[in-house]
């Protein structure tokens, strides 16, 4: 192991048992983008700069990480970022939207039936038309060939730092990430699915990976989100979980959406005698900046977020 891959401790695996957890710290590879965010965005940026773009444009919700990540990485490449944003965009913005805007973002509301639509919406059309068609765009979260791509590579520079033996463990949004790790040399891969209500998850990350003309490597197991109320959901249960494993592991910081779901439902898993993996490696992929729209009195955090600002 190494700087970037440090041991914890879960809750349910404190007093008895004799499996090892560890935590690839992906959310302090990058300041401006951190987790998975950069990887998805690196080849598409890389594209666009390459072909002269100097607007990109993307979708995503009110509080997204992918937005917050893309305004970032767009400043830090002197281009111009353009969001379509999901539901209306109120005079109060969002702390992730009003800082994407003082970062120089333009914004466009999408109904949420349009914005399923992605690229292929009018208001897409009506952004190109608008720009003369001068506008580079990326799918929701990052998804396509070349965020798998950037996944990829992430998920074979994660290997190298590990044993082969681990059981790497991944949070699934639009499924980009999980697909890459899936397709990758790790022996076994588990994705923890922020969607409520999945049928079959490991179907679906096999599915993603033959669309991007992989195949799944090893052994593969899937997880929806069951237990917490769905995407973007906290539980009680769930913010109890984060402040017991806040005082395990004071110097590890989870965030609302995906990480902390993944472990909750392993910790679970091993309370019930179902986990039977030795060492397993979380992947932390980001998305602190999410807990802005958390109330403040579900964030286990606040105190050190305000001690640390």
């Amino acid at each position: 192991m190494n700087m970037w891959v440090q041991s914890i401790k879960l809750p349910a695996a404190v007093s008895h048992s004799q499996q090892r957890f560890y935590i690839y710290r992906g959310e302090l590879e990058c300041t401006v983008a951190p987790g998975n965010k950069q990887h998805k965005l690196r080849h598409h940026l890389s594209d666009a700069l390459t072909k002269g773009y100097s607007r990109m444009a993307t979708f995503g919700g009110p509080h997204s990480n992918h937005i917050a990540a893309f305004v970032a990485r767009c400043k830090t490449d002197g281009i111009q970022p353009i969001l379509v944003v999901r539901g209306e965009t109120c005079i109060d913005l969002t702390p992730t939207l009003r800082h994407a805007v003082e970062q120089g973002a333009m914004l466009f509301p999408s109904t949420r039936k349009e914005y399923r639509l992605g690229l292929q919406s009018d208001i897409k059309h009506s952004i190109d038309d608008y720009f003369d068609h001068q506008v580079y765009w990326v799918p929701e979260g990052g998804s396509g060939q070349l965020g798998f791509l950037g996944c990829l590579d992430w998920a074979n520079e994660i290997l190298n730092k590990v044993t082969p033996d681990v059981h790497v463990c991944i949070a699934s949004g639009t499924g980009t990430t999980a697909a890459a790790f899936a397709a990758s040399p790790f022996a076994a891969v588990s994705v923890f699915s922020a969607l409520k209500g999945v049928a079959d998850v490991a179907s679906d990350i096999a599915s993603l990976c033959a669309q991007y003309g992989e195949h799944v490597h090893g052994e593969l197991h899937g997880y929806d989100e069951s237990d917490h109320g769905g995407f973007g959901k906290v539980s009680p249960k769930l913010i109890q979980f984060l402040k017991t494993f806040r005082a395990l592991n004071p110097n590890i910081q989870l965030d609302p959406v995906y990480t902390s779901k993944m472990l909750f439902k392993v910790n679970e898993l091993v309370e019930l005698g179902r986990w039977h993996a030795d060492k397993t490696l979380f992947v932390h992929t980001g998305g602190l900046q999410g807990w802005q729209g958390i109330g403040a009195s579900k964030n286990p955090y606040l105190s050190v977020l305000q001690s640390s600002t």
